[in-house]
């Protein structure tokens, strides 16, 4: 919504299709490679 009324670079990041895991939250972030250096090699990139 904000990017259509203040047009700005957008960079889609989520959970990829895959099959959940039960795991503790850090093994998660980085199995879904959702952790804090996962974002910023992804942001630098783009």
């Amino acid at each position: 919504m904000l990017t259509e009324k203040y047009p700005a670079k957008l960079i889609r990041m989520g959970i990829k299709d895959r099959f959940g895991k039960s795991a503790s939250a850090k093994e998660l972030l980085k199995y879904f490679e959702l952790t804090s250096e996962n974002i910023i090699k992804i942001v630098k990139n783009n």
